[in-house]
């Protein structure tokens, strides 16, 4: 799935992370279930698309910091505006509404970081609530099952003292210990493994509980 899936663009972990934690943590159903894949994409590219448009709005302090956080990730992403992350969502949400195929959501450079601050917010907008849960920074498999309904940020140790305290991405965890990224679903042992092998992704940064 191109919008929902974070292995097409992980940009958007945290809105993805949310979202699953909304609608898949309350029970063992599925409320995604009956959808098709191209309606699964497009309502969640409607919910960043109306996000964005909000933020703009009535939230231009956080509005700032997604473009600001974006712009941190260089590269693509270095001249990114508010408007620019607008016109690409909604670039994106029309192929997917046409049922195109392929790469229709993956244009290079489009993503949104998520900062602490918008992501609560996002939360927020959605209906929903959020809590900062203290925590150690250790990024284990054995750490990150202790925390249940909960969205998790990973940063990188080597940028922990920048403004966003080397915030890299998201992820959720579920009331199963099981953990949502980039598109799949992992059972949490009870090791002091990672989570999953990426050397960059070594701290944990931010832990909110959904409610």
């Amino acid at each position: 799935m191109q919008l929902l899936g974070q292995n097409y663009w992980g940009g958007v972990c945290g809105f993805v992370s949310v979202v699953h934690g909304i609608l898949l943590s309350s029970s063992d159903s599925n409320a995604l279930d009956g959808l098709s894949k191209n309606e699964l994409e497009y309502n969640l590219g409607l919910s960043v698309l109306e996000f964005l448009r909000y933020a703009k709005v009535s939230k231009p302090e956080v509005a700032t910091e997604m473009v600001n956080f974006t712009r941190a990730f260089g590269g693509a992403h270095a001249n990114k505006t508010i408007d620019s992350l607008i016109q690409e969502c909604q670039t994106a949400v029309q192929a997917i509404k046409g049922g195109t195929n392929g790469n229709k959501a993956t244009e290079a450079g489009w993503g949104v970081a998520m900062t602490k601050n918008a992501l609560k917010e996002y939360i927020k907008w959605v209906g929903g609530t959020a809590t900062e849960v203290p925590h150690t920074d250790v990024w284990s498999q054995q750490n990150l099952r202790n925390f249940r309904n909960c969205v998790c940020g990973v940063g990188n140790t080597a940028h922990r003292n920048t403004q966003y305290l080397g915030l890299r991405h998201w992820v959720y965890i579920n009331e199963a210990g099981q953990m949502y990224n980039w598109g799949a679903t992992t059972d949490l042992a009870n090791s002091a493994d990672r989570p999953y092998p990426r050397a960059d992704h070594n701290y944990l940064v931010h832990v909110l509980s959904l409610g």
